[in-house]
């Protein structure tokens, strides 16, 4: 019996050390990997929404906390006026999960430019196929100021044969980005001139 109680404390403490220094190595690693996220996941997306090089977008980043979630925003300007935002965050109910989205907005016009697909565990061929173009050019001209819905419910979006979850998961998380839009706009612009001076 002893036996068996030295071995679990000896594996406990291998654990407990093994726990500790993944977490430190998580830690200082977390502004490079953060970097490499930006740099392969949502620079392309960036490119594809704005039609610019990732390089010249990736910099103008604010992360704004609300609540426990930390929002990713990218932003483009036109001498000192902030012309266009690309917005991160969660749309619940996926199949697989949370499907991340990315939705770019013309300031300007007050109409989304585009959407993209962030990160997704959506069934490969079915629900997956948010991916496509022809599904995500959808968004494009839409109100920034008007929620979203599948036409089934009287909206604009025609959801993927056989995705329904996956489809109305993209359209929650625009509903929240528009929600975030509408109640911290202010909050935005002032983080990102701050930024600027």
């Amino acid at each position: 019996m002893r036996e068996i109680l030295r071995l679990i404390v000896v594996l406990s403490l291998i654990c407990g050390i093994s726990a500790g220094a993944l977490t430190v190595a998580r830690l200082n690693l977390a502004s490079r990997i953060e970097k490499q996220s930006d740099f392969y996941v949502r620079g392309p997306a960036l490119e594809r929404l704005f039609g610019k090089p990732a390089e010249e977008l990736l910099g103008n980043k604010i992360s704004l906390p609300i609540g426990d979630h930390l929002y990713p925003i990218f932003y483009l300007t036109e001498g000192s006026e902030i012309t266009e935002l690309a917005v991160e965050a969660p749309g619940p109910g996926g199949y697989g999960g949370d499907i991340i989205v990315m939705i770019g907005l013309d300031l300007r016009e007050n109409r989304m430019v585009g959407m993209e697909i962030i990160q997704h565990s959506e069934t490969p061929g079915v629900g997956s196929r948010v991916e496509k173009a022809s599904f995500r050019k959808q968004w494009q001209g839409l109100p920034v100021d008007e929620p979203v819905e599948l036409t089934s419910q009287g909206g604009q979006i025609d959801a993927i044969s056989g995705a329904t979850y996956s489809s109305k998961a993209v359209v929650n998380g625009t509903n929240h980005i528009i929600d975030l839009i509408r109640r911290h706009r202010d909050d935005i612009m002032a983080v990102i001139k701050a930024k600027g001076e």
